[in-house]
């Protein structure tokens, strides 16, 4: 049962939830503006009292619209060199690929930097306005659930390091002038991330819906001990058994479904594209005619060697190191779960944190090859195009991201608590 209640704006109860890392039941706590919730035994944050929730994502989001709108009215960036030169809009660095057969990589551009922020900041613009409005339930619940479901995969950050980089990699041999669509583009983006930091899930769900009533949580138990699930999208409590959520309508599930096996096959599909992203060329670069493909690793070392250290170590590390990494530490984690090793569980979600956070930052290889792509074009004299690799090594990370959303944290922790109950 719902029970609508307005709170006073100097505070707010966030309902009993389980914790979405560990499973630890938390109950209801009051917070003042500017506090936050966090889980005891996992320090994962549960929910934030953020100032002007109501407000303050709507100002951001209509700011953020106007910024991505102005950022496709002027030149992007522009590239001249030996008295030729080439404009680029932020546009081309997709239609580029798209002309040159790279349909899946322009899919990929599309949707993480136009289609799904657009989608993200204008369902949060429409909630938020029909706050105190009529809007049709259903309508609201997908709304909700659509904005936690896409939020991992906005990337325009990325890209806006992905553009610095290409930059550094173009200054030395040419003129390059960033347009005014780059710097509406820098705002865009940090009215982006202003906005999503904003609001706060949980909050949004209890405004929208009010609170959940359930009985009081069993101290330092888990939700699976107490025979209940906790919902990931709005946090909500429910019997074990429930099939949906009473107050967001998502899916429930005890764990996540197909246990450690979806990890393991996404993680071996992954290793297998790894290798051809990094045998193939990843760009092709014609400059008078001569042919130079190179490999992400080639890429790295000429930036090494004409002393550009700095950005050869940012892309070593993030299109090298991280995928790698981040391979391996699923799979040590996936290996660990099933033969049942139940020490340091903190240590190992920590683990699974970092994995989560850096994965969708490996994308900043893929995005300098589209802005290269796009801007040098320079028929007589120099023009760069993607390799097969490219396409290789955007699978790979998204596959590895797909790998750390299907990975059930809490496993680690059933480790634990079943290793109590024999004790």
């Amino acid at each position: 049962m719902h029970s609508v209640s307005h709170q006073h704006p100097t505070t707010y109860t966030h309902d009993a939830t389980a914790c979405e890392e560990c499973d630890l039941l938390v109950p209801a706590t009051t917070l003042a503006v500017g506090e936050a919730s966090d889980c005891p035994r996992c320090g994962h944050v549960l929910s934030r009292h953020l100032p002007q929730q109501e407000r303050r994502p709507l100002a951001y989001g209509f700011a953020a619209l106007i910024m991505f709108g102005l950022s496709n009215v002027f030149p992007f960036m522009s590239f001249s060199a030996k008295g030729l030169g080439q404009e680029m809009t932020f546009l081309q660095c997709i239609t580029t690929l798209v002309d040159q057969g790279y349909l899946f990589l322009g899919a990929v551009l599309s949707l993480t930097l136009i289609g799904l922020p657009l989608v993200y900041i204008g369902s949060i613009m429409l909630v938020l306005w029909r706050l105190d409005k009529e809007m049709h339930s259903n309508a609201l619940r997908s709304l909700g659930r659509l904005l936690c479901r896409i939020k991992p995969w906005l990337m325009v950050d990325v890209f806006l390091i992905g553009v610095l980089i290409s930059l550094v990699k173009l200054m030395g041999m040419a003129d390059i002038k960033m347009g005014l669509s780059f710097w509406a583009f820098v705002g865009y983006t940090l009215l982006l991330i202003k906005m999503i930091s904003s609001l706060d899930r949980m909050w949004l769900w209890q405004r929208l819906f009010g609170r959940v009533e359930v009985q009081e949580p069993v101290p330092e138990a888990s939700a699976l001990q107490a025979g209940l699930v906790g919902c990931h999208i709005c946090g909500a409590l429910s019997e074990a058994g429930a099939d949906t959520c009473s107050r967001c309508g998502d899916h429930l599930h005890q764990r996540k479904p197909g246990g450690l096996n979806r990890t393991w096959a996404l993680l071996i599909t992954s290793v297998i594209l790894y290798i051809p992203a990094n045998l193939y060329p990843i760009m092709d670069t014609v400059f008078l005619g001569d042919d130079s493909p190179s490999t992400i690793l080639g890429g790295v070392i000429l930036l090494w060697a004409m002393g550009s250290y700095p950005i050869a170590a940012v892309i070593f590390f993030a299109s090298v190191v991280v995928p790698m990494v981040k391979i391996l530490a699923l799979l040590w984690l996936c290996f660990m779960v099933q033969r049942g090793e139940v020490s340091s569980p903190l240590g190992k979600l920590k683990l699974y944190r970092m994995t989560e956070f850096v994965g969708r930052w490996s994308m900043i290889d893929v995005f300098v090859v589209a802005i290269l792509a796009g801007l040098i074009r320079l028929d007589n004299l120099m023009t760069i195009y993607p390799g097969p690799a490219a396409v290789a090594f955007a699978g790979v990370v998204l596959i590895t991201m797909v790998a750390a959303m299907s990975f059930d944290s809490r496993l680690i922790w059933d480790l634990q608590q079943g290793e109590r109950d024999r004790e």
